[in-house]
């Protein structure tokens, strides 16, 4: 049997401070058959560019512990692209449930209010409601499926001025605008903890903008938000996602090593 783990050479997870020892541990399979430790979409609708990774962090693979992220992206009829990220509370024992239930819920009203109604008037607030009632009613103790939910639909070659976009979230996932090598938030407002899913008790945050040529609309869960202000890790992606890399080389970004930072990471990151 091998004695050492873990990949070399150029694939090799890219190491921005004192690496993790969860890092060089042995991954160990989780007990959930039906939530694998990593899912990626890659794909180009009209001008836009994107690129979705969630995998397990260091933490929950030497644990063996479940990914508690979730993601979706879906494209509707080359005229909007849906996205949703979830951050399941790690603290929930079935976060990963709620997670997967609040962004399929969510996306599933859009794709189905959006072909009738217009980006500007659609009622984005609906699928936040929707995936808070999805958690709800999935059965007893729905505070066992806590989760974030960021949600937003790209309008594409809106007016000849770029793709427009709404977003709303509940929770503290942050959401950003790749422009001049620098990652702006979307969301002033610091979420409190108790502001997520099911029964969120903030108010929810909303956003509307366009993304223009050169620009890149990124939601991510705390694996990445939480280090990428105060580590090493806003400058690398920053100069990793100037332009869109390959699928596989997307998912490496995602697989640095760095102490203290050790939870899921997910990102969906739409290139104009």
């Amino acid at each position: 049997m091998k004695e050492s783990w873990g990949d070399a050479g150029v694939f090799r997870p890219r190491e921005l401070g004192p690496p993790s020892r969860a890092a060089g541990a042995p991954w160990r399979l989780d007990g959930v058959a039906d939530v694998p430790d990593t899912v990626i979409e890659a794909g180009r609708v009209g001008g836009l560019e994107i690129r979705a990774a969630s995998t397990r962090g260091p933490g929950h693979r030497a644990r063996g512990e479940v990914r508690q992220d979730a993601l979706g992206v879906t494209d509707l009829g080359g005229r909007y692209v849906l996205a949703a990220v979830a951050d399941g509370a790690g603290a929930a024992s079935h976060a990963h449930r709620g997670a997967q239930l609040a962004v399929r819920h969510a996306l599933g009203y859009l794709a189905w209010a959006l072909p009738g109604s217009d980006l500007d008037v659609v009622d984005m607030v609906g699928a936040l409601r929707k995936a808070d009632e999805a958690l709800r009613n999935a059965g007893p103790a729905p505070e066992s499926r806590t989760t974030t939910l960021t949600v937003v639909a790209v309008e594409l070659g809106w007016a000849g001025q770029g793709h427009r976009y709404r977003a709303v979230r509940v929770g503290d996932s942050p959401a950003m605008v790749l422009t001049g090598g620098v990652f702006v938030p979307l969301f002033a407002r610091r979420a409190q903890l108790d502001d997520r899913l099911p029964v969120p008790r903030g108010p929810i945050d909303g956003k509307r903008g366009v993304l223009r040529t050169g620009e890149a609309l990124v939601l991510a869960t705390s694996g990445l938000g939480t280090p990428m202000p105060e580590t090493p890790l806003g400058a690398y992606l920053a100069e990793a996602w100037a332009e869109p890399p390959g699928p596989v080389a997307y998912l490496y970004h995602l697989q640095f090593d760095l102490r203290g930072f050790e939870d899921d990471r997910t990102a969906v990151v739409m290139w104009a």
